[in-house]
């Protein structure tokens, strides 16, 4: 399974269940914590998800999904 799709798959939907992407690498048990923050970086750049940056380090939720 590619990373994106398995990023998707347990991302959170919403602002106020944003994650960082440590818990989704801890969660995905797979590929190390940088690749993870790679791809959600690339993700965020491509407008894929939303990068949400608090106090405490940046966080990720999805923005919008293309339908299908």
């Amino acid at each position: 399974m590619p990373i994106s799709q398995a990023i998707f798959e347990i991302i959170p939907i919403g602002e106020e269940n944003a994650v960082s992407g440590r818990l989704l690498w801890k969660q995905l048990g797979m590929w190390s914590a940088p690749s993870i923050k790679a791809k959600l970086n690339e993700m965020a750049a491509a407008g894929l998800i939303e990068r949400k940056r608090i106090v405490r380090g940046p966080l990720f939720q999805v923005a919008c999904l293309k339908p299908g």
